[in-house]
């Protein structure tokens, strides 16, 4: 297993009256641009000629694509997937820095984000494994997905009137956190998917907010089962998707250099 990564990935430039000035760059630890960035670089608030630095194990620059990123990031760990392995993937960043478009992306191709990318190489290799095996393995996959609203989870794939108003409660399995009465689906193909995430998405909680009308104002997590029986021998393992609001950060961020940069 490669262990834990964390990168950083800037965001494009969204204010005409400040286009083409550079805020936030990205340099390889030597300070050489042309090496593999890892360092993102910050200029202070108070003082222009001041520049903080924080290290990474990879930065993506403002033309970085969702294709890159993935291939990069998140393909190598669907091996450990299908091998009993559980993968995290979580992003973090204040409110309009792309954590949602980094995660779910948009509708055509090259704007899809990780997660759908990866339940697409993720059916792909099922199709594989059980084509390989003559029949003899399978390959089963159940959808969870919820969210933390206010210190409360609630299950997405429910409609928002079956929500009670204390939320789904947690329990302790053998050390891991379990949401009690979370819906799990069965989930066959990349349509059934789409189709579950989609609805569920309009589910979460939304509100407006200074930096973003379309903010997400929730913590979502999406987990997907992965189930592989060979005979008697079965692994199940899971991989979580989780896009982190951090709203409550909104007073220091409204400052645009801080609005560049996401966390994955």
């Amino acid at each position: 297993m490669g262990g834990i990564r964390v990168v950083a990935r800037i965001r494009p430039q969204q204010d005409p009256k400040i286009e083409g000035e550079c805020i936030v760059s990205s340099a390889g630890t030597d300070g050489d641009a042309s090496s593999q960035p890892c360092l993102v670089r910050i200029p202070s608030i108070k003082n222009d000629n001041e520049v903080y630095s924080f290290q990474f194990s990879g930065v993506y620059n403002q033309d970085s694509t969702q294709q890159t990123i993935f291939d990069n990031e998140i393909a190598p760990t669907i091996k450990h997937l299908f091998n009993g392995y559980d993968v995290t993937l979580f992003a973090y960043g204040v409110t309009g820095t792309g954590k949602t478009y980094t995660m779910r992306g948009g509708k055509s191709l090259a704007d899809r984000g990780i997660i759908p990318r990866l339940l697409s190489s993720t059916y792909r290799r099922c199709r594989k494994i059980e084509k390989d095996s003559a029949g003899k393995t399978s390959v089963g996959i159940t959808l969870s997905y919820y969210e933390i609203y206010n210190d409360k989870v609630f299950d997405l794939l429910e409609a928002p009137e079956k929500r009670t108003l204390s939320g789904l409660h947690l329990r302790d399995n053998g050390g891991k956190t379990v949401v009690v009465g979370l819906t799990e689906r069965p989930c066959e193909s990349l349509k059934d998917f789409e189709r579950l995430y989609d609805q569920a998405n309009i589910n979460r909680s939304t509100s407006a907010t200074k930096l973003n009308a379309h903010s997400s104002r929730s913590h979502a997590i999406l987990c997907f089962k992965v189930t592989v029986r060979t005979g008697d021998e079965v692994r199940v393992s899971t991989a979580s998707g989780m896009n982190f609001s951090s709203s409550k950060s909104e007073g220091t961020a409204c400052h645009y250099k801080s609005l560049m940069v996401a966390g994955l």
